[in-house]
């Protein structure tokens, strides 16, 4: 009998599995085979998306970054399967389903486990059928070596944005539209309204308000659906052992990531919790951490978040729409980048940030938008973290010339 069994081999279930070797505990990781591991992020996600973002404003031949992101997944996969192999995780190629609380029934014969881990993912919502052959998910693009030349993304949410900055920098005909009244429709208006001016100014269409139902499929070259993500549990067995959800299917948990069966946990993706790869990480180091008699509560403060758009938009704690909606009272200051010299001196002239604070200098949330956000939003990240004052940041010395000084500049004016 296993320790603990892990169904599932991406962000979540590989830290599961690391950490659970640490603890000494007899470990099997199940995913369906080598191609899927590593998970959605790995795969068809962070990491390609990223890589196609950044190799397309100077590579317009897609098909040598597809051969180029091949080799970059394929650097990360096959290290990462051989360490958690070399420490001991019994790694099993095979569907799995729950025969009992203790029982996984997998392709090789049925395997028993004190622990389970359901750490399955995601995968996308299907709003347009997909036989179509023109139909296809966002991250499929990905895939192909080939592309049209003109597109119809639905969905203006961070994937379906990504992708269109990636077309838009090898000069295709991107039309991206949204049900809301605004992109990124979780965050605040003006933020939402700020970056779509941008994204407008480069060449990307957007429309809002729109369904795709309005739109003649066959008049694109292709449409790409980027409409939200369903959990990955339809051939678990979860409801035959009575496992609950919460409403849209996702795996319910507690604040613990134990689900209502005692030696069952949840993380990452299928729990609908957050959807991000390093929030999957730490779900995996929680749940391993209650598993050998720890008491450890997800904890998403200092949370920060990404949209690595072109330029990027990164956020962390509390924004105004909220701080109103909860009656919080709160000062702010923001400005956007062009009176800093360091803006001009990186080509960062369309960036823009806002600090929001209370009374006693405690700050309660940021935004920023610059072609690194998802790097300086982390300084905001951290004081929320562990209560740094704003009083604090503002006296620091950064390099000069860096766009990271632009965060004590602002703060002090």
């Amino acid at each position: 009998m296993y320790d603990v069994a892990i169904i599932g081999a991406g962000a979540a279930g590989i830290e599961a599995a690391k950490l659970s070797l640490r603890k000494r505990l007899k470990t099997a990781l199940i995913d369906r085979n080598y191609g899927s591991f590593g998970g959605v992020c790995l795969n068809k996600g962070c990491i390609p998306a990223k890589h196609y973002l950044n190799s397309s404003r100077y590579n317009k031949d897609i098909a040598a970054i597809y051969k180029d992101k091949d080799n970059i997944v394929e650097t990360i996969k096959r290290p990462a399967l051989e360490f958690i192999k070399k420490q001991g995780t019994d790694v099993i190629w095979s569907d799995a389903r729950l025969k009992t609380k203790n029982s996984i029934d997998t392709s090789s014969g049925t395997i028993e486990a004190k622990y389970i881990i359901v750490a399955t993912g995601s995968y996308p919502f299907e709003l347009v059928k997909t036989d179509n052959n023109k139909v296809f998910f966002a991250e499929d693009i990905f895939s192909f070596t080939r592309a049209g030349n003109k597109f119809l993304i639905v969905g203006a949410g961070a994937v379906g944005l990504e992708v269109a900055c990636f077309l838009n920098n090898l000069g295709r005909d991107v039309l991206v539209i949204e049900k809301e009244n605004r992109i990124l429709p979780h965050l605040d208006r003006a933020l939402s309204k700020r970056l779509k001016v941008i994204l407008e100014k480069k060449g990307i269409k957007i429309r809002l308000g729109e369904d795709v139902n309005s739109y003649e499929v066959n008049t694109f070259d292709m449409v790409l659906l980027s409409a939200g993500r369903k959990p990955n549990v339809e051939s678990l067995g979860l409801d035959d052992i009575g496992l609950l959800y919460n409403n849209g299917g996702w795996i319910k948990t507690d604040d613990y990531l134990k689900t209502n069966i005692d030696n069952i946990y949840a993380c990452g993706d299928v729990t609908g919790l957050k959807l991000l790869a390093y929030v999957a990480e730490e779900h995996g180091r929680i749940a391993v951490e209650n598993i050998a008699g720890a008491s450890v509560k997800v904890n998403y403060s200092g949370l920060a978040e990404s949209v690595f758009t072109q330029p990027q938009l990164a956020v962390v704690g509390m924004l105004e729409e909220e701080a109103k909606r909860k009656n919080i009272q709160y000062k702010t200051v923001k400005s956007n980048f062009l009176r800093f010299s360091s803006a001009h001196a990186y080509s960062d002239t369309d960036g823009f940030i806002q600090v929001l604070f209370d009374d006693d200098s405690n700050i309660l949330g940021a935004a920023i938008i610059s072609n690194i956000a998802s790097e300086l939003i982390s300084i905001f990240s951290l004081a929320i973290k562990i209560g740094i004052k704003l009083t604090q940041i503002k006296y620091l010395n950064f390099i000069h010339p860096t766009l990271s000084e632009i965060i004590p500049k602002l703060l002090k004016s």
